[in-house]
């Protein structure tokens, strides 16, 4: 699945990112000439091209990064910041045991993006829990939120992230780093979305008869992901029996009567839940 891009480039765009990349990239080159053995200390980025962590940071990385007009101002801004005096200043990394260290700017560019991350991902927390639970009768009278405690896969990732912990090491750092600045994108879970969507299209056609759930999957490639997502979540964040029941059998006819049932019904984005249209209404 493609990521999903709003911005459009310019001109001006494309030069003034290369130049901000050259500049950080040559800041990084001499700090790791002048002093080779803080090479593994010193900022690295992860190069799908080379499949290995480098010290640079490549234009089509930054590409990868930045699908809206905010995620290019945010990843310039952060790029920027390296070039100040003292931001490459080697410190320890906060509360570590193992004497792990890292720069002063990669401490408070970490920082900054898990305030970000963090605030979004309290954002989506919060309109989950409003998503009331759901299968092809109707509501179930709870919301996701009064299940917070069975442990939904998609509540568990949402939990607050730290910028460090006692035990990182200095592979640790690049991973975190790498995993902030894409968890920062924009379109972070517009994409994640579409690709539960496709995931779960995909786990119908390998355990069901195409014949049968023909219309189940058009219905579901035909919805929004953001429609998608919720209803996923209100029947409970789980994909299909990886083995059903054997085709023909009561029970099979059974699962795929629900299937059909549960999403061909005709809903918006809204009907989910009396608070959580008030709350969307009210953004």
């Amino acid at each position: 699945m493609s990521k999903q891009y709003n911005i459009k480039w310019r001109v001006q765009d494309e030069k003034e990112l290369r130049r901000v990349a050259r500049n950080f990239n040559d800041k990084l080159r001499r700090l790791v000439k002048a002093n080779p053995e803080n090479k593994n200390i010193l900022p690295q980025f992860y190069n799908e091209n080379t499949d290995q962590f480098e010290s640079r940071i490549t234009v089509d990385t930054l590409k990868g990064l930045i699908q809206t007009r905010q995620d290019f101002n945010r990843q310039l801004n952060m790029l920027k910041r390296f070039s100040k005096r003292g931001a490459e200043r080697i410190v320890e990394a906060p509360e570590n045991e193992y004497g792990t260290k890292t720069t002063l700017w990669q401490r408070q560019e970490t920082a900054r993006m898990v305030g970000l991350v963090n605030r979004r991902r309290q954002e989506r927390l919060d309109r989950l829990n409003l998503v009331e639970m759901a299968n092809s009768e109707g509501k179930l009278g709870y919301t996701l939120g009064q299940m917070f405690g069975m442990g939904l896969a998609s509540v568990n990732k949402l939990k607050p992230t730290k910028a460090f912990t006692k035990s990182q090491s200095q592979t640790d750092l690049k991973y975190k780093l790498r995993s902030l600045m894409d968890e920062s994108r924009k379109n972070y879970y517009k994409d994640r979305d579409q690709l539960l969507k496709d995931n779960y299209i995909k786990a119908l056609t390998e355990n069901y008869a195409e014949s049968d759930i023909r219309d189940v999957i058009s219905a579901i490639r035909s919805m929004d992901s953001d429609l998608f997502v919720l209803k996923f979540e209100a029947r409970g964040d789980k994909f299909e029996m990886a083995y059903p029941p054997d085709r023909g059998s009561e029970e099979y006819n059974n699962y795929v009567s629900e299937l059909k049932g549960y999403w061909l019904k005709t809903d918006s984005l809204l009907d989910l839940s009396t608070a959580l249209t008030s709350t969307l209404l009210n953004q």
